[in-house]
């Protein structure tokens, strides 16, 4: 039998009040559950907030406006039950509660302006999300209320940052409530079409949101899950709308269990609705925003959503790379040497930090640090900053960067690839550049990688435009020493080269290898690029768009490639990556220690650019 959700909700209060647990009232009301969890939720917050004593005259202020707003109401003043979600609307049946409500607002000032900074992790947070939802409660324009709702819906953005520059996991509270403030702002324009600034904002804020968080996956804490793709799957529905509509299809949050994965590379044509993106095999449908301008040959970037089976599901194909901007896999690596909100420097070159930049640790001057650089129409900015995984050379964890061949189809796989001889475990985080060439059996690539006890995990991997031999395998990591007569490179046994010296313990080295019939890897030659008593090296990697005598310029700035230089792998060339090791001068410059060549052709420039168009509601 139907029951008005009012009724529901005054049973639910009375059990709360009873002391039943939150979970287990709203599980007896499965069709009601989103609206009751967030309206007890404000309820358990009200009723554990401190008993404040006011003084008499606040006490007949407070009632005199409880008394006016009721009189406003009788007498047709604007409505407030019109409001979808809201929690002074839900609340309204219960009128006790709303006069608690308007107390705490009254003379709970103590604590919420103590909330009003609270993050998510803090025991203030409720009061803080609580304290809103008040505020809320004297607004009568729906309007005004909507663009209300969506500042919030920024706040809890602000929040986010704050915590994943913190180097803090994404609690679920956080993520609840972005959503929340998001749909109740568009179940108001659902009822105000007309209101197309309305809508332009929040179509604009949805693709902002989405953006950041397909990036946050890995920050977002394993109890957490379960909102966080519910608000991706929100987002991203609200894009397919147009804002004021339900789209015909929708992504469901548990498409997203699996994770989320960044793939660039040209699209083909498959079947069954797939599609190739640079040799991947992915599903491209309505879902799919901007797949209705896909075009078999067009190269771009694709947002993957992966579910637990592992079937991948493109959210959006994108004219470019990180969070919107070209992706060419150049990164600066080295140690801090300033940071401000507004820029961050390295190898004596400033970064600018926009609002785009996703911070995902918390950086000082004096630590190591990576950034991702993201060219934009403003100029080169910084489109990631986190800690640098070259870095890590615990007994457990250690980085290497290996250069090899792909052995096998790989195509419709996304757990595990054969590089160079090595397995290597492909995660949703995993980022695959194929706009040099497709995925493929006898792909050339370039994989960064963490070597985990064992285990190889890739963060990147990158097709390379290369004809070194398939047997040719490089391997850039630290000198860990010997195992029996070989050495280990960042946990991985290489046969020494004969007559040859031993590098220092703990040395950064370069090692060619050439893979023997049974499989061991047979060093011909290496290069020491750091020894363990050596000043910290820059780390670079970009594309060369200018040669000028000993000057290169990459997408971050110019180095300098002196004689003294070792160059491997190849010519360079205007158009071609390189891996590079420098050391900063006095005067400013990043002189190279170390080249790496990748690329024995130019790379084209065939990402589009531009982000294909939202669908029409």
């Amino acid at each position: 039998m139907f029951r008005r959700y009012s009724s529901v909700l005054d049973e639910c209060l009375e059990a709360l009040r009873a002391g039943e647990p939150m979970e287990h009232i709203v599980a007896r009301y499965p069709a009601h559950a989103a609206r009751l969890r967030s309206a007890l939720a404000l309820a358990a917050a009200v009723q554990s907030s401190p008993r404040v004593a006011p003084r008499a005259q606040a006490r007949e202020q407070s009632w005199r406006l409880v008394r006016e707003r009721a009189h406003q109401l009788r007498m047709g003043g604007r409505r407030v039950a019109a409001r979808r979600a809201s929690y002074g609307a839900i609340l309204r049946p219960a009128g006790a509660l709303f006069a608690v409500l308007l107390l705490v607002a009254s003379f709970g000032g103590g604590l919420a302006y103590a909330s009003q900074d609270a993050m998510p992790d803090s025991q203030l947070y409720r009061v803080k999300l609580a304290t809103e939802d008040i505020h809320l409660l004297f607004v009568f324009d729906e309007k005004h209320e909507a663009e209300i709702l969506l500042d919030q819906s920024n706040q809890r953005v602000d929040e986010i940052r704050s915590l994943v520059s913190q180097g803090k996991i994404i609690p679920e509270n956080v993520l609840g409530a972005l959503e929340d403030r998001n749909q109740r702002a568009v179940s108001i324009l659902q009822d105000r079409p007309e209101e197309s600034g309305l809508r332009a904002r929040i179509l604009t804020q949805a693709k902002e949101q989405e953006d950041l968080l397909v990036t946050l996956w890995q920050q977002v804490s394993d109890d957490a899950r379960d909102e966080y793709t519910e608000a991706v799957a929100s987002l991203h529905n609200v894009r397919l709308g147009g804002g004021v509509g339900t789209a015909l299809v929708a992504v469901l949050p548990e498409d997203l269990l699996g994770g989320i994965q960044s793939i660039s590379g040209q699209v083909q044509a498959l079947e069954d609705g797939r599609w190739s993106i640079g040799g991947v095999a992915v599903y491209i449908d309505d879902r799919t925003i901007g797949g209705g301008e896909i075009v078999a040959g067009l190269s771009a970037r694709a947002i993957v959503a992966i579910d637990a089976s592992g079937r991948p599901q493109a959210l959006s194909l994108i004219g470019g790379g990180f969070l919107g901007g070209p992706d060419s896999g150049a990164f600066v690596n080295g140690v801090v040497e300033e940071i401000t909100s507004e820029a961050i420097r390295i190898g004596g070159t400033w970064f600018r930090i926009s609002d785009s930049t996703v911070q995902t640790h918390d950086i000082e001057p004096g630590e190591f640090a990576q950034i991702t650089v993201k060219t934009t129409e403003d100029g080169i900015v910084a489109g990631e900053i986190k800690t640098a995984a070259f870095t890590r050379t615990s007994d457990e964890i250690k980085a290497l960067t290996l250069e090899g061949t792909i052995e096998g189809d790989v195509s419709g796989s996304m757990s595990e690839w054969l590089i160079g001889g090595f397995q290597f475990g492909i995660t949703e985080s995993t980022v695959i550049d194929a706009s040099a060439g497709n995925v493929r059996d006898g792909a050339r690539v370039q994989v960064e990688a963490i070597n985990k006890r064992g285990e190889l995990q890739a963060s990147r991997v990158s097709v390379l435009v290369s004809d070194t031999e398939a047997e040719v395998v490089t391997i850039i990591g630290t000198f860990d020493g010997f195992q029996g007569a070989k050495w280990v490179i960042s946990g991985l046994p290489v046969i020494p080269p004969e007559d040859s010296a031993k590098p220092q313990a703990g040395a950064l080295i370069s090692v060619e290898t050439e893979r023997g019939n049974g499989g061991d890897l047979t060093a011909f030659s290496f290069f020491e690029i750091k020894a363990t008593d050596d000043g910290e090296l820059i780390r670079t990697q970009g594309r060369i768009s200018g040669i000028a005598a000993n000057r290169w310029t990459l997408e971050f700035g110019d180095v300098r490639v002196l004689a003294t230089a070792e160059i491997a792998g190849g010519d360079p060339g205007i158009g071609r990556r390189v891996l590079i090791w420098s050391e900063p001068s006095k005067d400013g410059d990043l002189i190279a220690l170390y080249v790496r060549v990748l690329d024995h052709e130019p790379i084209s420039d065939t990402l589009v650019d531009t982000v294909l168009p939202v669908p029409a509601p």
